[in-house]
């Protein structure tokens, strides 16, 4: 598992921005005078509240003479820092993928291979696809003896998934 070092909290970039304006001796109401923009608008972006759009990125870069790249990672990093906080580490996402890899999970359900009382709980529906093709974990290969013929149009998935159906 990959693991990526992050600052404890999400860093704004609008403390970035505050930053830059104490050390040019700027207030909010000077950057708004500079930009063209309300007052409220560079207290918002400071606070978090609003997001650095493209055009205020550049705007930002030719007011502070930094690049519009510069304003624009700073307020995906952030974002996306909050949505990872607020979603977990995206496993269940990651978990669901590989299930739906290893097994025709609506098919299964639809023809009643599996049943699953709550489709959206991942344990629940892992459990079932590991008990349909008799596996620990979807990291055990299925060990299924068989002969298929294989078409260009038929999935080995789809060869796995009938054999356990009809065993």
């Amino acid at each position: 598992m990959k693991t990526t070092l992050r600052p404890f909290r999400p860093i704004k970039p609008g403390e970035i921005l505050q930053e830059e304006l104490d050390a040019r001796g700027w207030s909010q109401a000077d950057l708004a005078d500079i930009l063209g923009r309300p007052v409220q608008a560079v207290n918002e972006i400071i606070a978090g509240k609003k997001a650095i759009t493209p055009d205020t990125a550049v705007a930002l870069s030719k007011a502070l003479g930094t690049s519009p790249e510069y304003w624009l990672n700073l307020e995906s990093a952030y974002r996306l820092d909050l949505l990872d906080k607020r979603h977990g580490n995206g496993n269940d996402i990651e978990r669901r993928s590989r299930l739906y890899s290893a097994a025709p999970v609506k098919e299964m359900v639809k023809r009643r291979w599996i049943t699953v009382p709550n489709h959206r709980d991942i344990d629940q529906v892992e459990e079932e696809v590991c008990r349909f093709l008799n596996v620990q974990s979807l990291d055990d290969p299925p060990e299924l003896a068989f002969a298929a013929r294989k078409s260009a149009r038929t999935h080995p998935i789809a060869h796995l998934n009938w054999r356990g159906h009809v065993e």
